[in-house]
């Protein structure tokens, strides 16, 4: 008990940060899973109310456009949600989703404006290293667990490539002298099942492509040569390797592959979807029409829509969902939010302190906004932990010295 008294007097920063990033990758296994390290957090985050006032004001006040934003999405959830008595509030686009989000995002910035960014990367690298490692052992070991993220492709595709995304930004954004390289071995056995689940597992037709374009923007993104040079050479090898297996696999099809049916096929009911959400919104713009609802508003209108008739659930699209549940205001402010934490990452870059971290945030983004043209999974709740707590870590470790993300004019002699 003395022992762990002094971890978290002595230690109180790291044991905050490792819990954080722990509890990114215990939804994973289910929601339910994260609930220790939730309550472990809540505990040494409110340990000391005073320092917590003092670090919340700190990070209104050099970012207040960031947490505004946020803060007035969820304000818009939650009085669309009251508006519609209907409204199932535990649904992807519900106001128990989007609150985690906003509580994992202001936890997040209250670790990362807390720590020194140099202290505690090694700490992160070795928690993503080991989170990361679970994820994979999980989805080899077949039928061994079918709970959380594994109970649907999708998900579990998301999961994959935004782990993949993040721990490659992590690792390959903090080289900076020869040395630095032998970082890089550790990523590939990662880059090697990612390849394998996007040809072998994943149900998703976009999984490998997807792959190959994260390298190639990370490649752009990284601020050494060193790591360009990594990164390419990766970028090189999965092509190559696609080449090979076209090859020496069956022959491939050119026609086929870019015929009307096989591109029918690829975007499935989507333009439906796309169609329906759009009718939706201008016929609910100002509250939506509720979460959780949009299969029996998508029924009523399927005799319309051209193509084949397939119910769906929900827009299959990130960008429109909130348009559709919540109304025209609450959409524009989820956008706004995507916006400014791009220019988080973007600005990020520049400092050599928070690039590593900028990266990860890159790299997991790049699949929420690319996957989420087709698919509503970078929003489910067993994922919102890792991608809005890593924005919410970046936010607060670059809120530490100026703000970055809300314009500042300066002026001199």
């Amino acid at each position: 008990m003395d022992r762990l008294c002094w971890i978290f007097r002595e230690k109180k920063d790291k044991t905050v940060m490792g819990t954080l990033i722990l509890s990114f990758f215990a939804p994973l296994w289910g929601v339910g899973y994260v609930l220790p390290f939730l309550l472990l957090l809540i505990f040494l985050i409110l340990s000391d109310c005073k320092c917590l006032g003092e670090n919340t004001g700190n990070l209104l006040r050099k970012n207040p456009a960031l947490f505004t934003s946020f803060f007035l999405f969820l304000c818009l959830v939650l009085l669309s949600s009251f508006y519609h008595p209907e409204s199932k509030w535990g649904s992807t686009e519900g106001f128990w989703v989007v609150l985690s989000a906003f509580l994992f995002f202001f936890f997040g910035a209250i670790a990362g404006y807390s720590n020194t960014v140099l202290q505690i990367i090694t700490l992160v690298k070795g928690l993503f290293f080991i989170g990361f490692s679970f994820v994979v052992l999980t989805t080899l070991k077949s039928n061994w667990f079918n709970g959380g993220v594994w109970g649907s492709m999708n998900d579990l595709t998301t999961t994959v490539l935004m782990a993949t995304g993040g721990m490659t930004g992590l690792f390959l954004g903090g080289i900076r002298k020869g040395r630095d390289l032998l970082e890089a071995c550790l990523l590939l056995p990662f880059f090697a099942f990612a390849f394998y689940f996007s040809l072998k597992i994943s149900s998703s037709d976009a999984a490998l492509v997807l792959l190959v374009g994260l390298f190639f923007y990370l490649a752009v993104l990284v601020p050494d040569w060193r790591a360009f040079s990594v990164m390419w050479v990766f970028f090189l090898m999965i092509v190559l390797a696609g080449i090979v297996l076209m090859i020496y696999s069956e022959p491939l099809n050119f026609k086929a592959l870019l015929s009307t049916k096989k591109l029918e096929s690829f975007l499935s009911f989507r333009p439906q979807g796309w169609l329906a959400s759009l009718s939706l919104v201008r016929e609910n713009p100002w509250f939506g029409i509720g979460s959780g609802l949009y299969r029996q508003f998508y029924e009523a209108l399927l005799p319309l829509l051209p193509g084949k008739s397939v119910v769906l659930a929900h827009s299959h699209c990130l960008y429109l969902v909130h348009f559709v549940a919540h109304g025209a205001a609450a959409g524009f402010s989820f956008i706004t939010l995507i916006v400014l934490n791009l220019r988080l990452v973007l600005f990020s870059l520049k400092r050599k302190d928070t690039a590593s971290f900028a990266l990860m945030v890159a790299g997991i983004w790049f699949f929420a906004l690319t996957y989420g043209f087709v698919e509503l999974t970078p929003a489910s709740r067993e994922i919102v932990p890792l991608v809005w707590g890593s924005s919410g870590l970046l936010a607060g470790f670059v809120s530490r010295d100026e703000a970055l993300v809300s314009p500042v004019e300066t002026s001199g002699n």
